[in-house]
């Protein structure tokens, strides 16, 4: 059987307290002059984010408007902006949605333009080649190498004034990666190890605040994407991106929501993966495991962050399920079970 290892043109992962500081030394190493910042209001009023622009040695110009679920008009002014001002590189300071606007941008702009992403959460989509956006409330996407971001710097300082709600809910995000991973059939075992890594990570340092714990959580959520090109994510992150966008719920509470359900019916459907998830988290060997205890551990592990989300608290009704339903990309006779379900919960 041949199977094959698609590499993401990211050139280097810069990581640990004070790499903002990196910033200059990259932009210069790759000749660019006049970056354009992308970021969202509440990101750009940060000491964090104040910090990039007292230590920048290039021009720069900021377009600091990007909101959840990065909608179109908002990517079209971001464009017009590079444009306007000949830039030559991006510099995105910001989470899920600040990351994707950036590279949609590079794709209906420019797919060479440099780009260096500064993840203020966990959402991962700095490491990745999918990038999300919305038309009037619908989410669409785009999916290409080229606009991977070649420079990433994780640097745990630029979390500490990420509200709390929001640093939890996308780890959650990130342990729903490292989930959703463990089930692809073509998993090379160095990525099944990252993704045990990152769920050991998550449950361990998650719900502290301390900088240390902070490092880890950035490196799980790296390990969770460690091969998002040839393993697509499952049901739990389809529902999310469709209800997300449509109802207004944030990326990390979407997976708060859907995960523990959806690994519910994994159990049946992938226990030995489930297995392995439940493993990682008691530390016990998988041959002891259940597969069911991967949904419960989980489940209570979310509970005490604090988080009791469901559907039904943003407005979704029973009378939705066939809707959701119809928008998946792939579909199984059980996703309607399980959407239907996901509604009931309260």
């Amino acid at each position: 059987m041949i199977e094959e290892f698609n590499y993401l043109p990211l050139n280097r992962v810069t990581y640990g307290r004070g790499s903002v500081s990196r910033i200059n030394s990259i932009l210069s190493g790759n000749k660019k002059k006049r970056a354009l910042i992308i970021s969202s209001s509440s990101v750009s009023k940060t000491k964090g984010f104040n910090k990039i622009l007292n230590t920048i040695g290039t021009d720069y110009f900021i377009m600091n408007q990007i909101t959840q679920h990065s909608p179109m008009e908002e990517i079209e002014h971001a464009v017009e902006i590079y444009r306007n001002n000949s830039c030559d590189s991006i510099l995105s300071v910001g989470g899920g949605s600040v990351t994707d606007a950036a590279k949609v941008v590079k794709y209906y702009y420019d797919v060479q333009t440099l780009h260096l992403a500064i993840p203020t959460t966990l959402s991962a989509s700095e490491f990745s080649h999918i990038a999300g956006y919305t038309i009037g409330g619908e989410k669409d996407g785009v999916r290409d190498k080229r606009i991977t971001p070649q420079e990433v710097i994780l640097d745990p300082d630029m979390t500490v004034e990420t509200p709390g709600r929001l640093w939890k809910s996308t780890g959650i995000r990130s342990l729903d990666h490292c989930v959703e991973s463990l089930i692809q059939p073509n998993l090379l075992e160095i990525s099944r190890a990252a993704s045990i890594m990152g769920i050991k990570l998550l449950f361990n340092n998650l719900d502290s605040t301390d900088i240390e714990s902070r490092m880890k959580c950035q490196l799980a959520s790296w390990y969770s994407y460690w091969q998002v090109f040839d393993s697509p994510m499952g049901i739990s992150h389809n529902i999310g991106k469709i209800v997300g966008s449509k109802y207004e719920i944030p990326h990390g509470i979407t997976s708060c929501i859907t995960l523990p359900t959806v690994m519910k019916y994994y159990s049946t459907i992938f226990p030995e993966a489930m297995k392995e998830v439940a493993s990682a988290i008691s530390g016990k060997d998988a041959a002891d495991e259940m597969p069911e205890n991967a949904y419960f551990l989980v489940k209570e592990f979310i509970a005490s962050l604090g988080f009791n989300e469901y559907l039904s608290k943003y407005g979704i009704e029973e009378k939705d399920a066939e809707s959701i339903y119809s928008k998946l990309k792939s579909k199984e006779p059980w996703h309607l079970d399980l959407i239907q379900e996901l509604i009931r919960e309260t």
